[in-house]
């Protein structure tokens, strides 16, 4: 499965999503007759928004948004964030998605990268790096 880094921490991506979703809740309702929706809140936070358009979820330690502009599985598609664990790299978070082929894969990370960085300007959220050399050198 393929898959992205991010500066963006896993926080930041539940902020926007969160945000997301409460849109795309919105617009659902005020659409109901065209169509199904489905939401789950815990609290004050969604856990699940389905609609005939899109899904979004929300996990302990990943996300995930998916669109289905329609019935045909072929053009479908989304993504799932979680937190990066490890320390190999200064990235945040890992975002993994499916593409059969090269050329589908390289038309999907760049959809998922336009998507997210689309939703962070909206938001007006700056990338945040785990570590920076001053930091490591104090």
């Amino acid at each position: 499965m393929p898959t992205l880094r991010s500066h963006f921490t896993f926080e930041q991506f539940k902020q926007v999503l969160q945000r997301e979703a409460h849109r795309r809740a919105i617009e659902a309702v005020k659409n109901l007759d065209q169509g199904s929706v489905r939401i789950d809140i815990h609290g004050n936070r969604f856990s699940t928004l389905e609609t005939d358009r899109v899904s979004i979820r929300f996990y302990a330690s990943h996300a995930t948004y998916y669109e289905h502009p329609a019935k045909s599985y072929k053009t479908w598609w989304g993504f799932d964030v979680e937190e990066k664990l490890f320390m190999t790299s200064n990235h945040s978070t890992k975002i993994s998605f499916a593409a059969e082929g090269k050329k589908a894969e390289a038309a999907l990370k760049k959809r998922i990268e336009d998507f997210i960085e689309k939703l962070m300007t909206e938001s007006g959220l700056q990338p945040s790096p785990r570590f920076a050399l001053t930091q490591i050198a104090k």
